[in-house]
C-alpha cells in the first residue's frame, strides 16, 4: 500500500513539473517573440534617423555650396545632428548666432547672401516693396524666391485684374461739383462682394502658384497693393483736391478710406498721384488739372 501510495505521488509531482515546464517553455516563446518585435521596431526607428541624418547633412552640404561657403570642418555633421536631435528652436538668438557663424552662415561668410530664419520674414511686411506698377518687384521675388514662371503666372492675374478695375472704376467713379477753395472731388464706391471676389480671386492665384506658406507671405507683403486695386474693405474712396483762392500758391488733396482712414498731403509734382484713380487721370496731376480746370502751382511747371 504504501509503495502504491509512493509510485501515484512520485506521478503526480511529475506530472507538475512537466505543467511547469510547458508553462514557462510558452512564457519564454511569448517574450522571445515580444523582444523581437522590438527590436525590429527599434531598427526601423534606427534607420529611419540615419536617413534622416543623411538627407540633412546632404541638404546642409548643398546649401553651403550654393552659398559658397566653407565651414569649419565636422560642421555640417554637428549642424545635421543638432536638428536630428533637439533642434534649434530652444537656442537663444545669441547662442542661434553663434551656431550659425560656425556653420558659415553669418554676413560676411555667405558673399550676396544671407540666411535669415522664416520666423522673421512676416515682420518684414512694413519696408517690403512688393508690387510696383501692378507686378512684382524683383525684391520680393527674391526674398520668397519665386521663380520666373511662377512670377509670370501671378503677374498674368494681376494684368487681368488690373484691366478689370480699370474698366470697373471708369464706369463707377463719381464727380462732386468743385466749391469754394476745392476745385476737384471724386469718390469711387465699391461693395463688399465685389471686394471680397477680387480678393479671393488674386489669393487663389497666389497660393496656386506658391503654395501656402510663400503664397500667405506675399498677399500679406502685397497687401497695401490689394487696398489700392479695391480688394480690400467697403463704401466708398474720395480723393479732395483744394487750392487756396487767397494766400500761398500751393495744392493740397486728401484720401478718405472706405476703412474710415484718411491720408492728406501736399500735392508736389514728386507726390505720386492717388492709384485708385489713376485709371481716370493716367497723367495724374495735369490730366485733373485740365479736366476741372483749375492751375497747378508753379512748381509743377518747372
Amino acid at each position: 500500500m504504501k509503495r502504491l501510495l509512493l509510485a501515484l505521488t512520485i506521478v503526480a509531482a511529475g506530472g507538475v513539473a512537466l505543467s511547469m515546464l510547458r508553462t514557462s517553455a510558452v512564457r519564454s516563446n511569448v517574450e522571445s517573440s515580444l523582444n523581437r518585435d522590438a527590436l525590429l521596431v527599434e531598427r526601423e526607428s534606427l534607420a529611419r534617423a540615419q536617413k534622416r541624418h543623411t538627407e540633412l547633412t546632404t541638404r546642409v552640404h548643398d546649401l553651403k555650396h550654393e552659398l559658397g561657403v566653407r565651414p569649419h570642418a565636422g560642421a555640417e555633421m554637428q549642424f545635421a545632428d543638432l536638428i536630428t536631435t533637439n533642434g534649434i528652436s530652444h537656442l537663444t538668438p545669441e547662442m542661434r548666432e553663434r551656431l550659425f557663424a560656425e556653420l558659415g552662415f553669418n554676413w560676411n561668410s555667405g558673399g550676396d547672401f544671407v540666411v535669415v530664419s522664416k520666423d522673421s520674414l512676416p515682420k518684414l511686411k512694413l519696408s517690403m516693396g512688393a508690387v510696383r506698377g501692378d507686378r512684382l518687384t524683383d525684391t520680393v521675388c527674391s526674398v520668397l524666391a519665386i521663380k520666373p514662371e511662377e512670377r509670370a503666372a501671378i503677374e498674368s492675374v494681376m494684368a487681368d485684374m488690373a484691366a478689370q478695375l480699370k474698366t470697373w472704376v471708369m464706369s463707377h467713379a463719381q464727380r462732386t461739383e468743385p466749391q469754394d477753395d476745392v476745385v476737384a472731388k471724386y469718390s469711387l464706391p465699391i461693395d463688399a462682394d465685389l471686394s471680397q471676389s477680387r480678393s479671393n480671386a488674386f489669393a487663389a492665384a497666389v497660393i496656386g502658384a506658391l503654395g501656402n506658406e510663400r503664397g500667405r507671405l506675399l498677399l500679406d507683403y502685397a497687401s497695401s497693393w490689394m487696398f489700392d486695386a479695391q480688394m480690400r474693405g467697403a463704401g466708398s474712396t474720395t480723393l479732395t483736391v483744394r487750392r487756396p483762392k487767397d494766400g500761398p500758391e500751393r495744392l493740397s488733396f486728401q484720401v478718405s478710406t472706405p476703412d474710415g482712414g484718411s491720408m492728406y498731403s501736399e500735392g508736389s509734382p514728386f507726390q505720386q498721384f492717388p492709384q485708385v484713380f489713376s485709371s481716370i487721370f493716367p497723367g495724374g496731376w495735369t490730366d485733373l488739372a485740365q479736366r476741372e480746370g483749375f492751375e497747378l502751382p508753379k512748381e509743377f511747371k518747372k
